[in-house]
């Protein structure tokens, strides 16, 4: 009876001891599942380096440079019709060229200056450049600059008539107004030997 009650009691202590042994195994099985996986993703959110595109796409919208406004349209101030010579008194009819308003004295002579405007430039002392703008200048402080014939239809210069544009502090004469004026523009160092200029030292001179 002795025997048979200490092997019992021997019996219950080892059962006991493997219930808590497989209760160890399992809550240790189950515990690195989380924590590896936890400290992973947390590794790989700091070594994951920010996408570029983001905080430099959102600092260049703030900083994109402002278009530039259009320049003011401004006032020329002609005292008389570019094309007819008349004088202007009372209200004249405007017109609002490559920012610059002037003015006429009738519909018809502003509708033919809006025809061939280049050959009434040099009547409101404006000058033409080539990348189309015009700039308000003396005309009357230009030089002429004359040829035997016109470098561009090869015809022959008048040098009393009013066939020249004003450009960079000489009259440049023509044979026309059939597009001479705006061929010479488009390359105008090309040309300026045929009327005995040369450009020296940023400025345009005669030889």
């Amino acid at each position: 009876m002795k025997y048979a009650l200490a092997f019992a009691t021997s019996f219950a202590a080892v059962l006991l001891v493997a219930a808590i042994l497989r209760a160890a195994v399992l809550s240790r099985d189950a515990a690195p599942t989380n924590v590896p996986q936890a400290r992973e993703s947390s590794e790989h959110t700091h070594e994951t380096p920010p996408d570029p595109q983001g905080p430099q796409r959102a600092d260049h919208s703030q900083h994109a440079p402002v278009p530039e406004k259009s320049a003011e349209v401004v006032v020329l101030g002609n005292g008389s019709d570019p094309v007819n010579g008349a004088k202007l008194e009372g209200t004249p009819l405007l017109l609002e060229h490559k920012q610059w308003r002037i003015g006429f004295a009738s519909e018809e002579t502003r509708k033919r200056f809006e025809k061939n405007p280049m050959r009434y430039y040099a009547k409101l002392s404006l000058e033409p450049t080539a990348d189309g703008r015009l700039l308000k200048v003396d005309g009357q402080a230009y030089e002429k600059a004359l040829a035997a014939d016109c470098p561009i239809m090869g015809g022959e210069i008048d040098p009393e008539g009013e066939v020249f544009i004003l450009h960079r502090g000489f009259k440049i004469y023509f044979c026309c107004w059939s597009g001479c004026a705006d061929e010479f523009l488009a390359n105008a160092a090309k040309h300026y030997a045929h009327y005995g200029l040369i450009e020296r030292e940023g400025k345009l001179v005669r030889k």
